[in-house]
């Protein structure tokens, strides 16, 4: 029978996922609407680097395999705050609950996160065993695969143990704030506002500031692999997963920078500053921020020697016009801004496809 705490971890997590699914849900109609059937072929692609690291000789393999299934439990520290919060873990810390407990509650979990990503390689290997390419040992893809989900799985379990410790007491400001340790309000520089208003939230209190250093890195991998990854894997696969990568990247930037300047705007009011003039350096520093991507895409792109062309040209045009395009746009519905998404990323894949043909 299961015990009421491994339960009520299970239930935690599955509340958690579902306010997950919510959140991501306009994310994930832009995603449908781009891609539609074609996500049934990047699922066949779901094993393909552990399948790939199986094929390389053993030194190299072993190692590989390491590194992509710790890599692919990274998610679950962004997940870790959300199905064991802080209130909760402050509640839980007074129970009598053994190790051995805590560790099968947190197996359970980490086999309710890492599941969806066990299915998908199960997927992909069917695939590809039913494909049979010469690079492919059937018997070393199967079990490199299996390596990698258990380490995944592995890791996952000890990052939610970790997880579920008692939380670090919070540093709390004092209550009266010693004369001529702010500046005046004149004096207030935009540099300071935005970074106090708007930097600082994106790391306290919520994740989308490593959100965004997760999608900033995908972006980077996936652009890496498009320009020079292995033969076997198809150029328009990595030109279309850079291109939604880097336009889910700066959707993400914009709803932060959008949803913090309502949060502003009213409190902002009574302040003795100018909020449109707020509003423009703020947008101006998020810009600024997302220049590292575009900067690496295009400095891998031209190692590869990629953007020699017509097309290589465009694609550039429209990687560095998407953000400002998202950015400095009214706002508009729901409805309009996944529109506006969704054809961005459709003209950064036609474009992108067409590099290297």
């Amino acid at each position: 029978m299961t015990h009421p705490y491994t339960r009520f971890r299970l239930r935690l997590a599955r509340h958690a996922l579902a306010q997950l699914a919510a959140r991501l849900r306009g994310s994930a109609e832009i995603v449908m609407f781009v891609l539609g059937p074609t996500l049934v072929g990047l699922l066949a692609f779901a094993a393909m680097p552990a399948m790939l690291a199986a094929a390389e000789p053993l030194p190299l393999a072993l190692p590989l395999l390491c590194l992509h299934g710790v890599a692919m439990s990274l998610p679950v520290v962004l997940l870790r705050s959300r199905v064991m919060p802080a209130h909760v873990r402050a509640w839980l810390h007074p129970l009598p609950v053994p190790p051995g407990l805590l560790l099968r509650a947190s197996a359970v979990v980490a086999t309710l996160l890492t599941g969806p990503l066990g299915l998908a390689y199960v997927a992909s290997l069917a695939v590809w065993l039913y494909q049979r390419p010469d690079w492919l040992a059937p018997p070393r893809a199967v079990a490199g695969t299996v390596l990698s989900f258990l380490l995944t799985w592995t890791c996952a379990t000890v990052l939610l143990v970790r997880g579920a410790g008692l939380p670090q007491p919070a540093h709390r400001a004092p209550a009266v704030a010693v004369a001529g340790t702010h500046p005046r309000a004149s004096r207030i520089g935009a540099l300071y506002l935005w970074r106090r208003l708007f930097w600082l939230p994106l790391w306290r209190g919520t994740i989308a500031g490593a959100r965004q250093c997760v999608l900033l890195a995908a972006t980077a991998g996936a652009a890496a692999l498009w320009m020079m990854g292995p033969q076997a894997m198809p150029r328009a696969l990595g030109a279309v997963l850079t291109s939604i990568l880097l336009v889910l990247l700066v959707h993400d930037a914009d709803q932060a920078l959008r949803t913090q300047l309502a949060r502003v705007r009213v409190p902002a009011a009574g302040w003795p500053i100018d909020v449109a003039a707020l509003a423009r350096h703020a947008r101006a520093m998020t810009l600024l921020i997302l220049t590292p991507a575009l900067a690496m895409l295009t400095g891998i792109g031209s190692a590869a020697g990629a953007w020699h062309g017509t097309a290589g040209h465009l694609y550039l045009a429209l990687a560095w016009g998407i953000a400002p395009l998202l950015v400095l746009t009214p706002p508009f519905t729901a409805r309009g801004r996944m529109a506006l998404v969704a054809l961005a990323i459709m003209l950064l894949c036609a474009t992108g496809s067409k590099l290297w043909e």
